[in-house]
């Protein structure tokens, strides 16, 4: 069965075999994913205990901006065109909305930088309302980036 939660410092062990199996097998690097990723909200999909999607995101500004940067979305291959992604990106808008609103504010606006040759994930955000707003060149070793929006 699977389930979608936040992770909590209790997922670290969790978080580690997910990048020494998908990843890369290396224990430092992979320690280092893990702290990352419970420094942000970051929100799991599990199948059966093991973890075959993350997103993470973070407030931007402060809470009248009503910003949050989507920062990393990643589904285990063996699990993609099943609508995980999607499903994570809606529990991370539920959760930011919730959040927000808790504060008296309202979430308005989200933004993430993608690599600009991601085709994939362009055809993805596209197909879920994002718009791609700008170009930022040179932002990663071998790739622009393009900066991607969606407004609530």
């Amino acid at each position: 069965m699977r389930t979608v939660r936040e992770a909590t410092d209790s997922d670290r062990d969790l978080l580690v075999r997910l990048f020494i199996s998908e990843i890369e097998d290396d224990i430092d690097l992979a320690k280092n994913f893990a702290s990352d990723l419970l420094r942000f909200r970051t929100i799991l999909c599990l199948d059966e205990g093991n973890v075959i999607g993350t997103v993470s995101w973070d407030i931007r500004g402060g809470l009248d901006d009503g910003v949050i940067e989507l920062i990393g979305l990643g589904v285990n291959p063996e699990y993609r065109r099943q609508g995980i992604a999607k499903k994570l990106v809606q529990t991370l808008i539920h959760d930011a909305s919730v959040h927000y609103s808790s504060r008296n504010h309202k979430l308005r606006v989200i933004y993430l930088f993608m690599e600009k040759e991601n085709e994939g994930g362009r055809a993805f955000y596209r197909s879920i309302g994002f718009k791609e707003m700008a170009d930022v060149p040179d932002l990663y070793p071998h790739d622009d980036a393009a900066i991607w929006t969606l407004h609530l």
